[in-house]
């Protein structure tokens, strides 16, 4: 893996993410909000990897995020 790829994540956390990215609109580098919207919508995968993958969520910001297969 490049440091460029984008990071894999399960694709429940990806469906997750971009839920809560149409929700909040652009504004995601806040985690706190993000983890407190997911688990408001349901989206507790999401919520549980961002908590354990900060570093990794913060790469995929960068360099965008794909579901693993």
């Amino acid at each position: 893996m490049s440091v460029h790829d984008p990071v894999r994540i399960p694709a429940d956390v990806l469906e997750g993410l971009e839920a809560v990215r149409r929700h909040l609109g652009t504004n995601v580098l806040d985690v706190a909000t993000i983890r407190y919207f997911a688990n408001e919508r349901g989206q507790r995968a999401l919520a549980v990897w961002i908590h354990r993958c900060p570093e990794e969520y913060g790469r995929g910001l960068l360099d965008g995020f794909q579901a693993a297969s």
